[in-house]
């Protein structure tokens, strides 16, 4: 049954945290089996907030839900807010954020509180999914994939692996660095890179993020190709945006992950586009000589890809990875337009603000 919010209180706990947003007709059962999930770990969770981030029609009883589930309603607001809100309403210390769509293992929440308690100097820890996705769709089975194989290739060995960023697919953060840093950044209205910049925020501010590598959750998510760019075009121009307007620091380091991969993208890119243009204009020599080069370049993706799912399911996703990689690069410059116009802006009112008033 779920109940009120009470408000938050400071004692030793884990209070784990579920935005959601009720859309589509799958959504309202991936909730049911997040909660059901949370409600097997072991150790169990404190409390769990479900934040309805205004959702049409508002969110009653969950079936099934645990005990300790309580529901705190929103207007419209965004994850970042959404999350901010669910916080403030926890009473525990340590913050467990985890996606709507996302099925936790049973160990979830003990691995995450071992990983912080065994390293006093992190302030989050977080994991990655699993290979297996329940959608079997091309293109949510690529996107599960691509996720992992960028989480895995962030460290080496056993883990947990220090990391510049997180997701908040399932991700702890203790509540003192979260509060010290502002929390998620509430101007982050839609769904784009709130837990990147979180993570960020917290290794700038000295803090060590852990990724256990070990740690791996079902995520629901699906996507269509329509979905996939728009969701990428969305984050990558946020992502640009906001890493050029972020002082230097360990987080935006050049050979950081987040730099490594948007330099990857850059250098495939003119071999997918030439690819992607050669074959839609009929020119299918030129177009297989140059998805051979790319997919080359993009050998160690292809090569995970291959040992997953074989083959033929590697050759399948080499066209989508010469969609994604055009569209990084043409978010990106949309990313780096708006912080230009933002610059300027910023410049403007601030010389505004010098002029002398007329009397």
């Amino acid at each position: 049954m779920l109940q009120g919010v009470s408000p938050a209180q400071n004692s030793v706990g884990i209070s784990v945290i579920v935005p959601v947003r009720l859309r589509g007709p799958h959504d309202a059962g991936d909730l049911r089996a997040c909660l059901a999930a949370l409600g097997r770990c072991s150790p169990a969770p404190d409390e769990i907030i479900v934040v309805d981030d205004g959702s049409t029609p508002p969110i009653g009883p969950i079936a099934g839900a645990p005990a300790t589930t309580r529901l705190l309603r929103l207007p419209p607001s965004g994850p970042a807010q959404a999350r901010n809100a669910g916080a403030a309403a926890a009473a525990h210390g340590l913050l467990v954020f985890v996606d709507s769509d996302v099925v936790v293992p049973i160990d979830a929440l003990g691995r995450l509180a071992a990983a912080l308690e065994a390293d006093p100097g992190a302030a989050a820890a977080w994991g990655t999914v699993q290979a297996d996705h329940p959608d079997r769709a091309l293109w949510s089975r690529y996107k599960n994939h691509s996720h992992r194989h960028f989480t895995l290739r962030l460290g080496q060995g056993p883990g947990p692996w220090p990391t510049p960023h997180l997701t908040t697919m399932l991700a702890a953060v203790r509540r003192g660095p979260f509060e010290a840093v502002g929390g998620f950044r509430a101007a982050l209205q839609t769904v784009s890179i709130e837990d990147v910049e979180l993570g960020r925020d917290l290794v700038d501010a000295g803090h060590r993020v852990l990724l256990d590598p070990g740690l791996e959750v079902r995520h629901a998510h699906r996507f269509t190709a329509r979905s996939a760019v728009r969701n990428d075009a969305h984050k990558l121009r946020r992502l640009v945006a906001a890493e050029l307007s972020r002082p230097p620091g360990p987080a935006t380091a050049p050979d950081s992950p987040a730099a490594r991969r948007m330099a990857a993208y850059r250098r495939g890119a003119p071999l997918g586009v030439g690819a992607l243009l050669c074959a839609a204009t009929g020119q299918l020599p030129q177009s297989a000589l140059l998805f051979t080069a790319f997919a080359w370049m993009e050998r160690d993706l292809l090569r995970y890809l291959a040992a997953e799912e074989g083959l033929g399911f590697a050759a399948a996703c080499l066209p989508i990875l010469a969609v994604e990689r055009c569209t990084a690069v043409v978010a990106g410059a949309a990313g780096a337009l708006d912080y230009a116009r933002d610059r300027a802006a910023s410049r403007w009112t601030a010389a505004k603000a010098r002029q002398p008033k007329a009397s």
